[in-house]
């Protein structure tokens, strides 16, 4: 039985001449569809290292700088966002885009006083004229924020009762003041529309 040669000793031959080893290629295919790799594999502390790296990466003191300014920008818009949402504030904006006043045109009015009083700054005449006229100005629309507020708290009270009107008074104030194109967030409501 000496064609099997299980217990024979094992014989090394050195084959007279090699053939060369072929290239192997960067990322060869298997059968199952994966990529070979040609590195070792890395160890566990390599691996949760490169993991937290992509978790947690290195930044410099300005990126890291940046990065917490975006964040806090992005808290603080999510947080406006949510809070020009609420039901009350949402009824002021639309009670005040909804009508005109002479609150939208004070800021307009001071610019032309102002203006008109460097213009004739050589006439008192004028100058008192125009000082007069912004008082009234000034007046006329401070009895029609009051006015404007007295309204809104009962539509307020009508529309939604449980709701507080605290720290809506400014809010309701320099919205008015605005010109309506320029009023943040945008106005729905156009002049004279129900809501």
């Amino acid at each position: 039985m000496d064609a099997v040669g299980l217990f024979r000793p094992y014989d090394q031959k050195t084959p007279t001449s090699a053939p060369e080893p072929e290239p192997v290629a960067a990322a060869t295919t298997s059968a199952a569809g994966t990529a070979a790799k040609n590195r070792p594999t890395p160890t566990r502390s390599q691996a949760q290292a490169a993991r937290m790296d992509a978790l947690h990466p290195k930044l410099t003191k300005r990126q890291a700088a940046a990065q917490d300014r975006a964040a806090a920008e992005k808290k603080r818009m999510t947080e406006a966002q949510a809070s020009d949402n609420l039901p009350e504030r949402v009824l002021l904006r639309n009670y005040v885009d909804a009508r005109i006043s002479i609150v939208q045109f004070i800021l307009p009015i001071m610019l032309l006083c102002l203006g008109g009083s460097w213009a004739f700054s050589r006439l008192p005449v004028m100058t008192l004229a125009l000082t007069i006229f912004l008082y009234v100005i000034v007046l006329a629309c401070v009895v029609t924020c009051w006015f404007f507020w007295q309204g809104y708290k009962r539509e307020l009270a009508a529309r939604l009762p449980h709701a507080s009107s605290k720290g809506l008074v400014m809010m309701l104030v320099t919205r008015m003041m605005m010109i309506p194109r320029m009023r943040q967030p945008r106005p729905v409501v156009q002049r004279g529309e129900e809501y």
